[in-house]
């Protein structure tokens, strides 16, 4: 029954540390993905303002309302620009926390929809792979321990009595 018990066990943990590794694979691929798109937003925004800046239908404009206009569009750049260089520069480990804090929703969800899953087999990737396991791994383990300080009997040592030897 012992080692019934144990297989299941070690069926469990296999399977969580392979769904958390092929998970895990997909965070280098939503994050090129989200760049991708970031990238695409970040030139519209740079083409919005350059017509606002030297656009003729602009020019017309009341010089207030010109200035709300280039005010926004540049602020808009600006934060494009900095979220994607702080992703882009973000280094392997901190990479999905920089893309976190510096996501922007409607983007992110954007790319949420679009998403196509990839297999990258960068080094990047397959550290997330790795990451990932240990975790699944490590999660499993603290998991179940509670279950096994319940209801696992300590194993108690035979001794095997001596003849004495007088």
């Amino acid at each position: 029954m012992d080692w019934i018990i144990h297989k299941i066990d070690m069926l469990i943990g296999a399977g969580l540390a392979a769904t958390a590794g092929m998970a895990a694979s997909q965070i280098q691929a939503f994050v090129d993905q989200y760049l991708q798109r970031l990238g695409g937003h970040l030139d519209e925004a740079r083409m919005n303002l350059d017509r606002i800046e030297n656009g003729v239908r602009y020019q017309t404009m009341s010089q207030t309302v010109r200035q709300e206009l280039e005010v926004d569009a540049s602020l808009r750049v600006n934060e494009l620009q900095s979220a994607h260089d702080a992703i882009s520069n973000a280094g392997l480990l901190s990479r999905p926390f920089t893309f976190l804090n510096n996501a922007d929703d409607s983007i992110m969800t954007g790319t949420m929809s679009d998403f196509v899953p990839a297999l990258p087999l960068d080094v990047n990737a397959l550290v997330y792979v790795g990451v990932g396991i240990v975790l699944a791994l490590a999660a499993y383990e603290i998991l179940k321990l509670p279950i096994i300080l319940v209801f696992g009997q300590p194993r108690r040592r035979k001794f095997r009595k001596r003849g004495s030897t007088a």
